[in-house]
């Protein structure tokens, strides 16, 4: 098709922000990483419609990106992508186009690079000193920042061009090589004992055994003398043939120390000569040390290296990653060059390295996690890769799009916006839980010692101190709550109390055919749930058939819960609820409906879910709490013949889970006001079935809380001794219900604590933190929150391990950082924080100070 002087037009700019988990090597626990997908949507000549994706992988240092300014970046490039027309002529002009953008984009990122200030210590003074004297060596290269963002627009704008001349990207780049073989490097995060490990694992590898070239990433490890023992350990195993002849040892050593590579280079060779075994090449491998042609000039001048692993988000790009590679081949024709990719991608950056591999003038061997052991030609258009929904759809915590994407009137109730969340945010998903009732503390005049980020105490400087622990209070006594975490005990209770409960048993793990049996004598449908479980994890209901149930027993054997002891009861048909009962009262009821998604008849069951997930994220209670994409949501979509791409009608619900629990997705809708009084008078009586409850969660299935719950099929499921206050503070839906208040002035009356006559709305407080909270950046990132959260006051170290904080402003805010000051900085671990209250102090801002700039004034 002749596409001479035509164009395609950038219609609109998606940038989304979202989180991806994936296993370290080396570590116990998996790493969250943010990544960006860059979305463009363009209007080919004829009027076709064409999108382009790209990702973004920011990863800090290691691509020059810096949190959260790098989306702002992102968002700066995409608002001036909106209306951008790009040519479709041929490939080498929309290459121009593509090259000319990302110049510019490059001088916008330079306006976001930081500018060097005034050192607030020595300490800082002395790094800046020594990162000069580093750049001035040729140890670490002119700053070339957000190289991971930009990698991510470029790979979209090539997406897009590339689809409007129905080309693949490697077409589009010129394709260098019908194949490239696949490779997978041996990783370890340990030091040279854990890598000496490593090589005795190898030895008994397939490739080993094969004497295929073997790549080990130490990952910068190794000190320089260890990466030189470790280079002779090396040699002597190839040299005992316990190794494969062909050797690559990727980046044994910091960045700081890339100059010792190409010593490490001619250590390699000299062994490999001396080992009296043909065809022994031990190659030292630059990895994310050498990222620019600066870097590589500079390694190449000291003498090089044997290979080089070039990866497009540490380089800056695809385009970046051909031009290294041109560079380092020119320098050195026998040099080997690998490719790969930073951990936490989608299918849209492997399918982007893909269509590289072969448009590389030459590549020794690409990283990709798949069976595949070549990376063929891709087939077009573009990288060939859609929208990783599957991947992405319920870790998506931003969109923002330019021009921004027309409103569509959404079915159902309006939800709540609350102003709380930039506060409670960062105390993570359960702060809520572990924050409320000490804010009204504080609100009433209290002072508090808070112990972790769940535990604190209260004190009125006249009587004993009141501990609290997540919703636990000291109202409740410890045996009631250990009798209410026991399902089948509580049933028991509850029968014996006359209260609606469903038949039920208890079965011993693995003793499905007791449950089965069990189920078709009480009759279907029924619920299958862990014995002592929470969140609902685990939990099955409306199980219909045995079939069904046996899916069940499957399904809550692969939960985290699934090697307990487990519940069979009759399904009662109905909603669930949670209606909170303190003393005699109760004081909030919430209607609790499973995770779905309702139908626009414009969008999709996975941007459906996107929308709702980003409203719940404006939710204090449910931000962390998003609606997931997992088996349940499979099976559910399965169930309605529906997958993430199908576009429901306008009110229909898609339903993407079976259990009611918030922590799965499902919404929360306040229903006080309609609660039938039978219904609140069975509840009162079942907290009272529990000598020593006084806080309690009554998890009720009703068919109608509007009507008599002997005119219904109803039953009592559990109570919940430690219920979350968040969800009814916070509904998602309906009016907020004030529990933590209730609940904090019910601990006021019973003790008879000294406090103030009104709730304060601002609060002027001392905090005193103590343990390691010096020397680790406490005080830098107490000044960003308190700035954030719009707070006065300043911040100062007292000794070695405490620091002292003076906090004014909202009660809200300021509460909500007494309570974040026990998380503290990243390296920091304060062990406890005493918050007391005080005179006002005149203050404009917050600052870092040595010494207390006006003398405090205690009150209460």
């Amino acid at each position: 098709m002749d596409q001479s002087g035509q164009t395609l037009t950038i219609a609109r700019a998606h940038a989304v922000a979202y989180r991806t988990t994936q296993e370290s090597p080396g570590k116990s626990k998996s790493v969250s990483k943010g990544n960006f997908l860059v979305k463009l949507e363009g209007t080919g000549p004829d009027g076709e419609q064409v999108v382009g994706l790209g990702e973004a992988q920011p990863r800090g240092a290691e691509t020059g990106d810096r949190g959260r300014i790098s989306w702002e970046f992102l968002l700066a490039c995409a608002q001036m992508l909106e209306g951008r027309p790009l040519p479709l002529a041929d490939p080498s002009s929309a290459l121009t186009a593509v090259r000319e953008l990302m110049v510019e984009f490059e001088g916008v990122a330079s306006t976001y690079a930081p500018q060097p200030g005034r050192a607030r210590s020595i300490r800082k003074t002395v790094r800046g000193w020594a990162r000069q004297v580093a750049r001035r060596a040729g140890r670490i290269d002119d700053p070339r920042p957000l190289r991971g963002t930009l990698a991510g627009l470029e790979a979209a704008l090539l997406d897009v061009v590339a689809r409007g001349l129905q080309l693949s990207v490697a077409e589009l780049l010129g394709v260098q090589a019908a194949k490239v073989p696949v490779a997978a490097p041996w990783r370890t995060n340990g030091g040279i004992a854990e890598h000496m490990m490593l090589i005795k694992e190898a030895s008994n590898s397939e490739a080993a055994s094969n004497d295929e070239p073997l790549w080990i990433d130490l990952a910068g490890a190794l000190t320089p003398p260890e990466a030189m023992q470790f280079v002779h350990a090396v040699a002597d195993a190839v040299r005992a043939r316990e190794l494969p002849r062909q050797i690559v040892l990727e980046q044994p050593v910091r960045s700081r120390h890339r100059h010792q590579l190409p010593q490490l280079q001619r250590k390699a060779d000299t062994l490999a000569t001396r080992s009296n075994r043909s065809g022994v090449d031990i190659r030292i491998m630059a990895g994310t040390s050498v990222w620019s042609r600066q870097g590589l000039e500079r390694l190449v001048t000291r003498g090089g290296c044997g290979a080089l692993d070039i990866r497009p988000a540490v380089v800056g790009g695809l385009l970046t990653s051909i031009e290294l590679a041109q560079d380092a081949l020119a320098a050195n024709p026998d040099i080997r060059i690998y490719l790969s990719q930073l951990e936490g991608g989608t299918e849209v950056s492997a399918a982007a390295l893909r269509n590289l591999a072969v448009a590389m003038p030459r590549v020794d061997g690409v990283m990709i996690d798949d069976d595949t052991t070549e990376v063929t030609e891709p087939e077009g258009p573009g990288f060939g890769a859609g929208m990783p929904y599957e991947t992405m759809v319920d870790q998506i915590t931003d969109i923002t799009s330019f021009p921004p994407e027309p409103t569509v009137d959404e079915p159902g109730m309006t939800p709540n916006v609350y102003d709380e969340v930039p506060f409670l945010q960062p105390l993570g998903p359960n702060g809520t839980k572990g924050h409320l009732l000490e804010r009204e503390a504080l609100a009433l005049g209290l002072s508090t010692t808070r112990y972790s980020k769940g535990a604190f105490v209260a004190m009125d400087g006249v009587h004993d101190p009141l501990p609290f622990k997540w919703s636990r209070s000291p109202l409740s006594s410890a045996v009631s709550l250990a009798l209410c975490t026991h399902k089948e005990a509580t049933r028991m209770r509850l029968a014996r109390a006359g209260v609606p409960v469903p038949k039920g048993r208890t079965f011993a793990h693995g003793d499905y055919a007791s449950a089965r049996n069990f189920a078709e004598r009480i009759g279907y449908p029924v619920v299958v749930k862990p014995a002592m479980g929470v969140r609902g994890i685990g939990v099955v209901a409306n199980i219909q058939s045995e079939d069904e149930l046996d899916r069940a027993f499957q399904y809550l054997e692969d939960s985290k819960l699934g090697s307990q002891d487990f519940i069979v009861e009759q399904h009662v048909t109905g909603r669930d609820y949670r209606i909170v009962v303190v003393g005699d009262e109760v004081i909030a009821a919430i209607l609790r409906e499973p995770a779905s998604v309702v139908g626009n008849g414009q969008h999709s069951v996975a941007e459906l879910m996107v929308r709702k997930n980003l409203v719940r994220r404006l939710n204090p209670h449910l931000w962390g709490r998003p609606i997931k994409y997992d088996d349940a949501a499979r099976y559910q979509l399965e169930r309605a013949g529906m997958t993430l791409d199908s576009v429901p009608p306008v009110g229909q619900r898609v339903l993407l889970s079976s259990s009611c629990s918030l922590s799965q997705g499902g919404d929360s809708i306040d229903v006080l006001d309609e609660l039938h009084p039978s219904i609140k008078e069975a509840c009162v009586d079942a907290v009272k079935a529990v000598p020593g409850l006084a806080f309690c969660g009554v998890d009720f299935l009703l068919e109608d809380h509007t009507k008599p719950v002997d005119t219904q099929q109803a039953g009592i499921c559990e109570l919940n001794a430690h219920a979350a206050i968040g969800n009814c503070e916070y509904p998602l839906y309906g009016q907020p219900r004030e529990v933590a208040r209730t609940l904090m002035q019910a601990c006021v009356e019973h003790f008879d604590l000294v406090t103030r006559e009104e709730r304060a709305e601002r609060l002027a407080l001392q905090l005193t933190v103590r343990g390691r909270v010096t020397g680790v950046g406490y005080r830098a990132w107490m000044k960003r929150r308190a700035e954030t959260f719009g707070l006065t006051g300043w911040v100062r170290n007292i000794n070695e391990r405490t620091v002292e904080v003076v906090l004014v402003g909202p009660t809200a805010a300021a509460s909500a950082l007494a309570a974040g000051a026990v998380l503290g900085s990243k390296n920091a671990l304060p062990t406890s924080v005493t918050t007391t209250h005080i005179e006002p102090p005149d203050l404009d801002g917050f600052e870092i100070v040595e010494h207390a700039p006006q003398e405090l004034i205690h009150v209460g």
